[in-house]
Formats: C-alpha cells, structure tokens, sequence
C-alpha cells in the first residue's frame, strides 16, 4: 500500500527544489507556493460548480498555468510564455465585452459561483502579493531563481479575470450586479 507522507516535514521545515539544505515553512518562497497552491485549489472548486464551457475553459487553463509558475516559483527552469499571458489578456477581453464596462465598484455576491469567483480573486491577489515579496526578498541560498515579472504579471491578469468571470456568471444567470452605498 502506498503511503502518502513522508513525515520529514513534521519539524516546520521543508526542501526545496534544488536545494539540499532545509529552510522553514515560513520562507518567502514556501509561502508564495502556498498561496499559488491555495490559488489552484480554489479555482478547481469554482470550476467544479461551473455550467458554462467558456468558464471551465478559462479556469482549466489558469489552472494549467499556475503550475508553471509553481515550478518557477520552486526554482525548475520551465517558464511561463508570453502567448500564455496574451491568451489570458484575449480572454479577459472578449469576456470583458460580455459584461461591458464597469464604473462602479461591485458588491461580491450574486450567483453563487459568482461569489466564489470574488473569493478566488482575493486568494489570487494574496498569491501575486506573496510572489512580489519573494521576488524582492529572494536570494540565495533559497534554491532556484527569483520568479520573474511574467509570473506576477499572470498572477495580476488572472484576478482581473476572475473579476470578469464573477461578472459573466452574474450576468448569464440574470442576476444584477450590487453596489456599494456609500
């Protein structure tokens, strides 16, 4: 029977890619792929509540490619492209055309994916503020290299296409957009 632990992290330290030596659970860079990790995660829960095909679509590729960014973030040497971050910026924009202009803020809610689609949002601008640490902070011997701007450009486009989608589920549902009184 297979096991599923290794029982070598129960001392709060990890191993990273590359790097022999163990650093803490609390390192920059451990933190940066916790955040990309919880980030995937969600996006699956709001892809497996998902009807339309242009959404799933969407968060299976944003899935697809915050792995690479995992593997960045973990010092491998793949790479996110530049057609990756251009397809994702096409998305938002046809999407975006959609929904129409925005001049007002939103109040998170609505449909329920749509809801989960905002909280995505937040865990993906928790995870692009993890990343800009890290790539100011990073330095040996963390292993690997410093993530590049690409990954935290991804990272600043996804949100705004989770913000997109929020509003695409809301309005294919018929559901009208609240907001803020003020």
């Amino acid at each position: 029977m297979p096991k599923f632990y290794t029982g070598q992290g129960d001392t709060g330290e990890t191993s990273l890619f590359g790097c022999p030596q163990k650093v803490s659970k609390t390192n920059p860079k451990i933190e940066a792929l916790g955040a990309v990790d919880e980030l995937n995660s969600y996006l699956g829960v709001c892809k497996s509540l998902a009807a339309d095909e242009n959404v799933k679509k969407a968060l299976l590729g944003a899935q697809e490619n915050l792995f690479i960014i995992q593997a960045e973030l973990a010092g491998a040497e793949k790479r996110l492209d530049e057609a990756k971050l251009k397809s994702l910026e096409k998305t938002i924009d046809e999407l975006g055309e959609f929904v129409g202009p925005i001049t007002k803020f939103t109040i998170a809610g609505g449909e329920p994916l749509s809801a989960h689609l905002d909280y995505a949002r937040a865990v993906c601008r928790k995870a692009e503020r993890f990343t800009a640490e890290l790539q100011e902070e990073a330095k040996p011997p963390l292993g690997g290299l410093a993530p590049k701007w690409l990954a935290l450009a991804y990272l600043n486009r996804l949100s705004s296409l989770l913000f997109v989608l929020a509003r695409y589920t809301n309005k294919k549902a018929g559901v009208s957009e609240d907001h803020p009184a003020y």
